[in-house]
Formats: structure tokens, C-alpha cells, sequence
């Protein structure tokens, strides 16, 4: 473990102070931040998890991920989006912007084509700020090289395949590291077998691909020059290639063919800085498969966080993109007979209690740990990372506001639909907001409920959690027609009683 490196006090107790007032926090929250930041790792202070934070110091995901929006607006942390490689850990690109967040790339490490989703392959981590305390990692110029490969350009939380431990995994297929300095030679020997071996130069973004197969030969060399961009063998002809390996494309920028064997291969560095490198070898008939990682905050979960997006409103999505995300539960809400409540009882009155039936439904739809995406007149959209959440939330809003009603000049129904499906997320009006099929048939679901009613689709319905929320319930069943959707759906419908407390 490194030796911490200082902290600058003053701007240390400048940001506790400011992150202490922006709201109340659990005993021993900012003092257990505190240690940490001073006492902590320089990697651990590194593009941190803060679901794994709030494990290591005892508090909820959502507290957690709670405290660190809040760390990043009082200055002591700094917001990362990064985009993951899909088929290897590899971090492709670290913004402090959502509007910079590209989805569609190709991985430097990998040649592996991504077009990720919000909900997996980008991931959002917190790194202390600068200001507050220089880490190492910040300077990755200064890292060994194998520091600079395995922990500042891989993600954290990756789960090696087969069971396998990361050293496990590294020691399997890596053949070594080396540093070459400007206009350096130096020549490395292999025993090469069969299958692909690569040389990779991150910090030029280089990859180049030896594909092996046949029959062993007597020892080969390579020169392999590093150039400004590009790597040249003068002895051997290169060529881009195609393949779909495992679950994934791949397009190799540069590839050549080779005997297995021993062999040298010679590195001249005619840059004016530093090759970083790093030589693997893969077996024969490895297949790339999509990587896991331990639980991570995702751009999905937390565009839902209301915090940020209350703290973060200039956080948009690049009005040229659109960002696709997998799976999200979709709830709306509508006011019965909203129109005829202001010609009742005057459009004062009518907007004081539309006020307080919006109050209460983004308590509920916060306590779920869901965030108000819109509102559209008296209704309101709302997005959940979990379905349970939605339903839960749907029969508590119309639960409350039976209790609402009986204090109330004029009661109020609510009618909610519940639906979960694919969406993309884009900049509206100068906000976030979701569009898709699915998010139409939400809309639509909502629109077949009846005064305290809930709706809710067979995607829904069928998610893990929900049904053991609605067994207690009078749950029918039908299959409906939705305007503009052009086929019969499942539906679920529950009536929700007035609450008798």
C-alpha cells in the first residue's frame, strides 16, 4: 500500500463544511467520508464505486450513491463517466460530462465494437478532487507500466472468467510489460504458440495482432517500428481484419500472420516520448464473451437518482445522440377529471390541491427510489430501476391520497399504469427524457386504469419481487387492445381499496 499522500486542509474543511450543509446526514457519514479521504489508498481514492464504498462503511446503495452526487457538487470528489469495453475491462473513454459520453466506439485495447446501453457499460465512479489531494493515478505518465495497464486503463470490479482471480488471469495470458523510451531499441524473445498473440502500446492507442497457427518453425524475428500513430513492419506485411469472435464483432486495425515457435521480436521506438507495452498471448479457440462486474453505479440508476438530477440539471445528453437503455420500468399517473375540478372549485383552489397530489406522489416515487421524469399537465412520468419499486410505489400513491381526500376540499383519484421495456434516453427541452415503443405502451397501459386503479403489463407483472407484492390483492386479467400499439397485450388490473387508517 502507498504511503498517503497530504491533503490540503483548509480546502478539505471548506468542502466537508459545504457538503455538511447542502442537507442532514446519518451519524457519522461526513466523518467516515473524512478518513477515508485522508487515510485511504491512492488507488481507492481512484474512479471509486461508491456502491462499494457504502458496503465497506455500512450504507444503503442509494445512501451511498446519495452521498458521492453530493461529494461531487461541494468539490471534494470529481464525476466520471466512463465507457467500458464490452468485451474486456478496458476503460475507452472517461468524461466529466454526460453530453460527451459517445456509446458507439471502438475499444483501443481490444478492437472490439461497442454500442453500449446506460444500464451496462457505462459506468459512473468518483475521484478525488485535485485540489483536496493529488493521487498518483492522476499521472499516469508516473505509473509502472503494469500500474498503467491493469489498474488505470482497466475498470475496477471486473470479474475474471472460470472462477479465476485477476492475477490468475494476467499470469495466464501475459507474456510481459516493458517501458521503451523515446528512440530506445530493445528485443524481446517468445516462445509463441499457437492461438493470437498481441503487442498492444496504450499510450498510442497501437494494437497489433499476430494470428498463429501451423506448423512450428525455426526461430523468426520482427521488427516492429513505433511510429507517430502507427506501428510499421517493414518485413512483413499487415492488414486490417473482420471477425465475429464469441459474442462480439471485432475489426483488428492491423494483423499479420506468423508460425508458432520461438521468436524475436525487435522494438524501435522513433517517437520523440515513451512506448508503454504490453505483449499477450490468447490461446487457441479463445472466445470473447461479455464481462461481468460486481455491482457498479450505472448511468441508468443514476440518471433515476433525483438528486442528481436536481443538482445536475446542465448534465444532458449530446442533442445529436440518442443513448439506448435496456431495461427500465416506465410508471404514469393521471388525475381523474382534472379539467372539471377547475371549473368547480376555481382555478386557486384546483391548483393548490394538484400541488399537494404532486407532492405527494414524488415523495413516494423518491422513497421507491424512483425519479419524476416529467410531468405532462396533472400527470406524471416516472422511472424505476426495478419494477417491485414502480408497483410498490403505484399502490402507495393511491393509498395516501384515499387518505389525502378525507381532509381535502374535493378528493382527488389517481389511475396508474405500470410497464417495463426498452427506452432511449435524449435532451428534451433543455432536460432528459425517455421515448420509445415502450415508453408509448406505458403510457398507454396508464390509460386503460380506472379511478384507483393500477395497470400493469405482463413485463412488469412477471419481473422478479412483484408478485409476491400483488399476491394479497384482487389481481384480474385481460388482454387489451392499445391505440397506436397494433396488437393485444396482457394487462394486469388492481383496484387499490380506500385505506381504512
Amino acid at each position: 500500500m502507498n504511503v498517503p499522500s497530504p491533503v490540503n486542509e483548509s480546502l478539505l474543511s471548506q468542502r466537508l463544511a459545504a457538503l455538511g450543509a447542502a442537507r442532514s446526514w446519518a451519524p457519522n457519514v461526513l466523518s467516515d467520508l473524512e478518513r477515508f479521504i485522508r487515510t485511504a489508498d491512492d488507488y481507492d481514492l481512484f474512479r471509486l464505486n461508491p456502491i462499494e464504498y457504502g458496503r465497506l462503511v455500512g450504507l444503503s446503495e442509494a445512501d451511498a450513491i446519495e452521498l458521492f452526487v453530493h461529494t461531487a457538487k461541494a468539490g471534494l470528489f470529481e464525476m466520471d463517466w466512463l465507457l467500458i469495453c464490452a468485451y474486456c475491462p478496458q476503460v475507452a473513454g472517461s468524461f466529466r460530462e454526460l453530453d460527451q459520453v459517445h456509446p458507439r466506439f471502438q475499444c483501443a485495447f481490444c478492437n472490439a465494437i461497442n454500442d453500449v446501453a446506460l444500464d451496462d457499460y457505462i459506468q459512473v465512479t468518483f475521484t478525488v478532487s485535485s485540489g483536496v489531494r493529488d493521487i498518483v493515478f492522476r499521472h499516469p505518465d508516473m505509473l509502472s507500466v503494469e500500474d498503467f495497464y491493469l489498474r488505470y486503463s482497466f475498470a475496477r470490479g471486473f470479474i475474471a472468467p472460470h472462477g479465476m482471480t485477476h492475477q490468475q488471469l494476467v499470469a495466464a495470458l501475459s507474456r510481459g510489460f516493458a517501458d521503451i523510451e523515446a528512440h530506445e531499441h530493445r528485443s524481446f524473445d517468445f516462445d509463441v504458440t499457437a492461438g493470437r498473440f498481441e503487442v498492444l502500446d496504450l499510450s498510442h492507442k497501437l494494437l497489433l495482432v499476430f494470428f498463429t497457427g501451423g506448423e512450428p518453425a525455426e526461430r523468426q524475428e520482427t521488427l516492429v517500428q513505433l511510429e507517430s500513430g502507427r506501428f510499421l513492419l517493414p518485413d512483413r506485411p499487415t492488414a486490417p481484419r473482420d471477425m465475429i469472435l464469441g459474442d462480439g464483432r471485432f475489426s483488428f486495425r492491423q494483423t499479420a500472420d506468423l508460425s508458432p515457435g520461438k521468436h524475436t521480436i525487435r522494438i524501435e521506438n522513433r517517437t520523440g516520448d515513451r512506448g508503454r507495452f504490453w505483449f499477450v498471448q490468447y490461446p487457441p479457440g479463445f472466445q470473447p464473451h461479455l464481462v461481468e462486474y460486481e455491482p457498479f453505479l450505472s448511468g441508468k440508476r443514476l440518471l433515476l437518482t433525483p438528486s442528481f438530477r436536481e443538482l445536475y440539471k446542465a448534465q444532458l445528453v449530446d442533442e445529436g445522440e440518442c443513448i439506448n437503455v435496456s431495461d427500465m420500468t416506465f410508471l404514469f399517473t393521471d388525475l381523474k377529471q382534472s379539467t372539471p375540478l377547475y371549473e368547480s372549485v376555481g382555478d386557486v383552489n384546483a391548483y393548490f390541491l394538484v400541488r399537494q397530489h404532486f407532492e405527494i406522489l414524488n415523495r413516494i416515487i423518491r422513497e421507491r427510489s424512483g425519479t419524476i421524469i416529467k410531468t405532462i399537465g396533472d400527470a406524471v412520468m416516472a422511472g424505476f430501476e426495478r419494477p417491485q419499486d414502480a408497483v410498490c410505489a403505484s399502490i402507495e400513491m393511491i393509498e395516501e391520497l384515499s387518505r389525502f381526500n378525507r381532509t381535502a376540499s374535493r378528493p382527488l383519484g389517481l389511475k396508474v399504469g405500470v410497464h417495463k421495456g426498452r427506452a432511449i434516453a435524449v435532451t428534451l427541452n433543455d432536460r432528459i427524457d425517455y421515448f420509445g415503443q415502450d415508453v408509448n405502451i406505458a403510457a398507454r397501459v396508464q390509460g386503460l386504469a380506472d379511478v384507483n386503479e393500477v395497470c400493469v403489463s405482463a413485463t412488469a407483472m412477471e419481473a422478479p419481487g412483484v408478485g409476491d407484492i400483488v399476491n394479497s390483492r384482487s389481481v384480474s386479467r385481460n388482454y387489451e387492445n392499445l391505440k397506436g400499439i397494433g396488437q393485444k397485450m396482457e394487462v394486469h388490473r388492481m383496484t387499490i381499496p380506500p385505506t381504512q387508517t
